[in-house]
């Protein structure tokens, strides 16, 4: 089992809105033990529109920026050294409200799952219109 994970060991997944490093890796880490955790970035206007994790809990530790935090259908707005627990199966949805790129730390567990990572919950009712019917 592999204990220490150096920066050039991170599964590099360019999105949308920005960049995933996941430190480890279920399908790269067999041996990964319960939990998993990743960096993103998330560029100004970008965010992780709202879906689900299937039977994962998460936790989303804000590093630098500010990200407008919904948490079904709870929203806060989170800054560095802020942070949100997730409970499995929640929909949620992170997006970056800043002008400046917003840098996230995510643990996942658990990490072995025959589950997807995630459910796209984003062209569904409620969610595709609940940002724009509750304007900051």
């Amino acid at each position: 089992m592999r204990y220490f994970f150096p920066q050039d060991t991170y599964h590099q997944e360019p999105v949308q809105q920005g960049l995933n490093e996941w430190i480890n890796w279920p399908e790269v880490d067999a041996e990964i033990g319960g939990l998993f955790a990743a960096r993103a970035s998330i560029a100004p206007g970008m965010g992780h529109d709202f879906h689900y994790h299937p039977g994962r809990e998460e936790i989303i530790y804000v590093l630098e920026g500010a990200i407008e935090q919904w948490v079904g259908e709870d929203r806060r707005v989170l800054t560095a050294g802020d942070a949100v627990v997730i409970p499995a199966d929640r929909v949620h949805a992170s997006f970056n409200i800043g002008a400046t790129e917003a840098r996230i730390f995510v643990v996942l567990t658990p990490a072995a799952s025959d589950q997807p990572l995630a459910v796209d919950m984003s062209d569904e009712a409620p969610w595709k219109t609940l940002r724009a019917e509750n304007d900051l």
